[in-house]
């Protein structure tokens, strides 16, 4: 069992994590501007109200956790870069409060050293840069505070997201890699790989991308 803080908690994904979670026997956490937005069946469940600009409720919610899961993201509208800045804080106050895992998620916009050239990755990419506005750079910035960190950290990164179910367990590697040829990944099985990383070692201080098992 693991005390664990979840930002961006109340997203599809987001619930996706809580309920897996939750369903695995951790103490969860929410981290939330808006509960109102959370799933209300979660027994269990403890949620703290907190802006992402709030140094002192970040600080205060961490205190007594073990983990970190961010889902968060920007939009595509965005403007600014309040997730990064929050990113910064939340890795500031989890070095203040001796929390050491982080587990959070990025886009395969932010590459890695490891990445071998895929052409429908690098599409996706292009219209990312293209059309998000500063949602890119906000993807960078955001991927940089968390790698630049002394955390245990992984970044997961993903693909297209579906609500569609899938059978398959999802799989990590890195962009290139056959194993992740298929550009998508469904919440659920994405919520559970984000999960069992905080029993797993395998993506420590990594980048791996994800998707839908073959």
């Amino acid at each position: 069992m693991t005390k664990v803080l979840v930002f961006g908690a109340t997203g599809p994904t987001g619930q996706w994590v809580l309920r897996k979670a939750l369903k695995a026997g951790h103490e969860v956490t929410a981290y939330v501007r808006n509960p109102s937005k959370l799933e209300k069946t979660l027994p269990g469940l403890r949620v703290v109200i907190g802006e992402l600009s709030d140094t002192a409720a970040i600080q205060q919610a961490l205190e007594g956790q073990a983990a970190v899961i961010s889902l968060l993201g920007p939009g595509a509208k965005s403007k600014g870069t309040p997730i990064a800045d929050g990113m910064q804080r939340i890795v500031a106050a989890m070095h203040r409060a001796g929390v050491k895992r982080l587990i959070a998620t990025a886009t395969t916009s932010a590459p890695d050293q490891q990445d071998r050239f895929s052409l429908p990755f690098w599409l996706a990419k292009q219209m990312v840069k293209a059309f998000a506005g500063s949602a890119y750079e906000e993807i960078l910035a955001t991927a940089a505070a968390i790698r630049n960190s002394e955390l245990d950290w992984t970044l997961v990164r993903l693909p297209m997201l579906s609500d569609k179910p899938c059978s398959r367990p999802a799989v990590a590697a890195h962009v290139g890699d056959p194993a992740i040829q298929l550009f998508s990944i469904s919440r659920e099985r994405l919520a559970e790989f984000l999960v069992a990383q905080l029993s797993e070692s395998r993506w420590i201080r990594q980048s791996p991308a994800v998707s839908n098992g073959r």
